[in-house]
């Protein structure tokens, strides 16, 4: 399938997951909300309710309605306001008939309309319903996360106080009294509650309460719910991105092993038809009487078969060392023996003319694995005349420098150079350079020499990194302790 595709579904997929989960949190938020009204309604209802026995129960009215001379009230002022009542004792004071008016609040306000008329009792109090009111809100924020949006008001209380507004209308819709704590008044966006004051004369009681109150609250409730959710479409986001790199890379590998297969078949095919036309040249007897020609055919089935040799030498090699099999055994090796048979092999072998310039400043041995080692410095050389530019003579300098603890040999060539981009990841399999991909004369090979310099540079406890400037130098400096005795696999 191809990457656009991938990205597509993986783009409708979280799209879906987010609109699913959007929809989910905002049908818990609307339930969250539906609860909320509920209990404002019934705590705004009982809020009036304790206001209206606030009226009868505060010491100004019992004083009055003590003097108040008549014997048709329906109320025993004797019982019911004594001093000493309360609002915890209210219930145990009052008679059940007196009870079950209280409880209807209208009843009481009607029985209270008189008194209130007449001076007797003070009438009904915004700021007194406010206080009850904001008490009973309270309840709602007993938890910490519940408060931490608030943070910005002195107190939760002062912050809902801030939220609460109230009107009293009459029955034709006419502002008879007003209050707020917010100074610029009624806020734009509100939840609207109504209570009917009374039957007679009827007065309307409205709450307006900003949505700000609705957020905070329900965001409190919802606070884990949220945090659950966001942390459930970060792990999706994450494990299909990832997944989608993973299916990214593992085409790119099917690719390059597609590459691979492909460049090996071109670098067998060129010998296997050389040895084959040269076998049967040679089993013709056409060459039997011409011991020049025939000794050229031998040669360039010997040159040929050993190519081949090489070659399968060097896939075995990188065999080895992906699936671990290859252990490092280190030991002195003669710095200048080793670099001195691999310039020879380059001189007499190589297709265009190597100058090699090495300067080891005395150093003479290093601490190695005598044939990983040999096999990742003759990479190394083979790539930097394989790459060196066309037209042009192979120029190699081997410079060798003791350091503290640690030998640094670098391999520089004046070829075609490693672009910045591709620096980073021409030492992982399969990998090469563009330069060399787009260049005119096609150079065969596998994308897998540096990956093996570097894993068995790695093994050895040592490093190696590139400078290049392409199209005009590459340098692979590599730097390798001078004392480790311990074996190691090429993969540790």
């Amino acid at each position: 399938m191809k990457t656009k595709y991938i990205w597509l579904i993986t783009f409708l997929a979280l799209a879906s997951i987010l609109f699913l989960q959007g929809m989910w949190v905002h049908n818990t938020y609307k339930l969250y909300e539906a609860e909320l009204k509920k209990q404002i309604s019934e705590r705004f209802n009982l809020s009036v309710q304790k206001e209206t026995i606030w009226q009868f129960t505060n010491p100004d009215t019992i004083a009055l309605l003590k003097a108040f001379p008549g014997e048709d009230r329906k109320i025993n002022i004797n019982i019911v306001f004594s001093e000493n009542i309360t609002n915890d004792s209210l219930e145990k004071t009052f008679d059940q008939g007196l009870l079950n008016a209280i409880k209807n609040n209208r009843i009481m306000q009607d029985t209270m309309y008189v008194y209130i008329n007449k001076g007797f009792m003070p009438p009904f109090s915004l700021n007194k319903l406010d206080s009850i009111f904001t008490e009973e809100s309270m309840k709602d924020f007993h938890h910490k996360e519940r408060l931490a949006w608030m943070k910005k008001f002195k107190s939760a209380s002062s912050a809902i106080n801030s939220m609460f507004s109230y009107t009293i209308t009459d029955s034709l819709g006419k502002q008879i009294d007003f209050f707020s704590h917010n100074p610029k008044g009624e806020p734009l966006l509100t939840y609207n509650e109504t209570v009917k004051l009374r039957n007679i004369d009827p007065e309307y009681i409205t709450l307006h309460i900003s949505y700000g109150y609705f957020i905070g609250v329900n965001l409190g409730k919802m606070f884990l719910l949220t945090i659950v959710s966001v942390i459930v479409v970060l792990f999706v986001a994450y494990s299909l991105i990832r997944q989608i790199k993973i299916i990214n890379r593992q085409e790119i590998l099917a690719k390059q092993r597609e590459d691979f297969t492909h460049s090996m078949i071109h670098d067998l095919k060129s010998p296997v038809t050389s040895i084959v036309s040269g076998i049967s040249a040679l089993k013709s007897g056409k060459l039997d009487d011409k011991p020049e020609k025939k000794e050229q055919f031998y040669s360039i089935i010997t040159q040929e078969s050993e190519r081949i040799r090489r070659l399968v030498n060097k896939v075995l090699e990188v065999a080895n060392v992906e699936d671990g099999s290859a252990v490092v055994s280190k030991t002195p090796v003669n710095l200048p023996d080793l670099l001195n048979s691999l310039t020879d092999k380059y001189k007499t072998d190589s297709e265009k003319p190597v100058f090699f310039h090495i300067n080891l400043n005395g150093v003479e041995t290093i601490e190695a694995d005598q044939h990983y080692i040999y096999e990742a410095f003759d990479n190394l050389i083979e790539n930097a005349i394989k790459y060196s530019k066309e037209n042009e003579d192979a120029d190699i300098t081997i410079t060798g420098i003791q350091k503290k603890n640690e030998t640094q040999i670098s391999f520089k060539d004046l070829g075609i150079g490693v672009s910045k981009k591709d620096q980073k990841k021409i030492f992982q399999k399969f990998e090469r350079s563009m330069a060399v991909i787009n260049r005119r004369e096609k150079i065969s090979g596998f994308g897998l020499g540096l990956n093996f310099v570097s894993q068995v540079i790695k093994a050895h406890g040592g490093t190696i990194k590139v400078n290049s400037r392409l199209g005009s130098y590459s340098e692979f400096i590599i730097n390798l302790p001078d004392k480790d005795g311990n074996n190691k696999t090429v993969t540790d």
